[in-house]
């Protein structure tokens, strides 16, 4: 049996806005998590030990990291050539330019040639040679249109029209790699896709609206025997039957509060041609909290919010409180009080919403002529949308960051 770590979408450098600097290294504290979750797949791979580590995709948020980011991922990696464990680098959509062309965040490690390990920038199949036999690793990184089609081609269509042209375009190309496998030697296909019946973690805001969705039925072939995926940040097996296991490990931190109720870890398996049995591992990520309370009805508004927050575990946790109230109420909230209440989290934000007692409707206030911040327009339109309420507040926090960059 041939043993493997499987893990995806490290985004070292990100959620730095719910963290704070560590005064004792200089660094923001989400780096610190990002790096401890990273560092613990990195044990756990050189004191199993594996034969081979997979990683799917996304080593940062964009193709040019900080120095000081590259270096506290490279120095992680590094570990794995020390321990001679062989690793492939998939290209995520996060690691290419924006134009999409190379991979720049991780071609680096081909340049060196870093003793075993290889960066899969494009799709082919590589033979490795692990401590207990060989296999074949299939990569398939992040397309975009223009690595399928040219430009005149996808002019004047829709969106799903270009989606099939590009499927009809993949479909040979994946079918020739295929061909080309030693039927008597294990087969893993490593991805950076968006795979239809994937549910989303926070690609829904990260990569909205690029790339293309991958059938399911592409990726199910006798061919394989494991199908490691990167991209969406929640864990999940796509083939119930196992035959051949689509398995997206998820993200390894939590990015944002999309991710709140998510289990974040790796995908450790064992395999041999035509079996393979694998286990998901959770790692201690960075717990995140939302406490929404309406206070608008409250005799005592301060009291009734400082005991919704008690009611919650918010110690070393990235915390945020929305709560409703009515405009007259506002100078009852003492501010000091709240913030003594949050102190033991790891850090929080504190957003009151102010309501008025004929709430509703609320749509004629985005009618013509009406003047609204885009804020509380948005909030105006999602108080009105029954079937988006579960992501509302997390549209709402992307809105903001989005306003913050402009």
């Amino acid at each position: 049996m041939i043993k493997v770590l499987h893990f995806s979408d490290i985004h070292l450098g990100s959620g730095f806005s719910h963290g704070k600097i560590n005064p004792e290294t200089g660094l923001n504290t989400r780096l610190e998590d990002f790096v401890s979750c990273l560092s613990l797949c990195i044990d756990r791979a050189i004191n199993e030990p594996v034969d081979l580590v997979l990683f799917g995709g996304d080593a940062f948020p964009d193709a040019t990291p900080p120095p000081y980011i590259q270096e506290a991922f490279a120095s992680q990696f590094r570990r794995l050539a020390d321990a001679n464990i062989p690793a492939v680098l998939l290209v995520g959509n996060h690691d290419q330019h924006s134009q999409g062309n190379g991979g720049a965040s991780l071609c680096i490690y081909r340049t060196l040639a870093v003793p075993g390990f290889t960066v899969g920038d494009n799709l082919i199949t590589h033979k490795i040679a692990t401590k207990n036999g060989a296999i074949q690793v299939i990569t398939l990184p992040w397309l975009t249109r223009s690595s399928l089609l040219t430009k005149s081609k996808t002019e004047g269509l829709s969106l799903e029209e270009i989606n099939q042209l590009l499927i009809k375009a993949l479909e040979p190309v994946l079918e020739e790699e295929i061909r080309k496998l030693d039927p008597h030697i294990p087969t893993i296909l490593l991805g950076h896709l968006m795979v239809s019946r994937a549910r989303f973690g926070a690609e829904q805001f990260l990569a909205v609206g690029r790339g293309f969705t991958i059938p399911l039925s592409l990726l199910i072939r006798p061919e394989f025997d494991y199908v490691a995926l990167g991209h969406v940040h929640k864990h999940q097996n796509l083939n119930a039957n196992n035959n051949p296991p689509v398995i997206y490990p998820g993200s390894i931190e939590r990015v944002d509060f999309s991710e709140e109720k998510e289990e974040k870890g790796y995908v450790v398996l064992n395999l041999k041609k035509g079996e393979v049995d694998w286990n998901f591992c959770p790692l201690p990520a960075r717990p995140f909290l939302t406490i929404k309370v309406d206070i608008s009805q409250a005799e005592d508004p301060q009291t009734e919010l400082v005991e919704a927050i008690k009611k919650n575990t918010v110690e070393d946790a990235v915390v945020r409180v929305n709560y409703q109230i009515r405009s007259e109420q506002l100078e009852l909230i003492n501010n000091n009080i709240i913030n003594e209440a949050l102190k033991t989290a790891h850090s929080y934000t504190i957003r009151p919403e102010t309501i008025s007692q004929s709430s509703r409707p609320r749509l004629p206030e985005l009618g013509i002529g009406k003047s609204l911040d885009p804020i509380e327009a948005l909030k105006t339109y999602l108080d009105n949308r029954e079937d988006i309420k579960d992501i509302a507040d997390d549209m709402v926090e992307a809105a903001e960051l989005l306003l913050n960059e402009i």
